[in-house]
């Protein structure tokens, strides 16, 4: 498997529902997996943006899970309270 399809380590998918998946990487959001009426599964990314759709849900967890966020996309958000 190429580099930038390997899962990233410290990567984990959680089922929640049936045909939902929910991905997270050393406890940051990746984004989450919807199944379709038509079996295929939708991928979309942490700010719900779809990604893409694919024939099988390994296929959707391996884009979602294949790289870190550049620093031109960050994919951690933090909130912080200002007084």
């Amino acid at each position: 498997m190429p580099q930038s399809q390997r899962h990233a380590p410290g990567t984990v998918w959680s089922r929640v529902e049936d045909g939902f998946h929910v991905g997270s990487r050393n406890g940051n959001f990746l984004g989450y997996i919807e199944r379709r009426r038509d079996g295929r599964y939708t991928a979309f990314d942490m700010r719900s943006a779809a990604v893409g759709t694919f024939a099988d849900l390994v296929s959707a967890m391996r884009v979602l899970s294949a790289a870190p966020q550049t620093p031109e996309t960050p994919g951690i958000l933090t909130i912080r309270e200002n007084r």
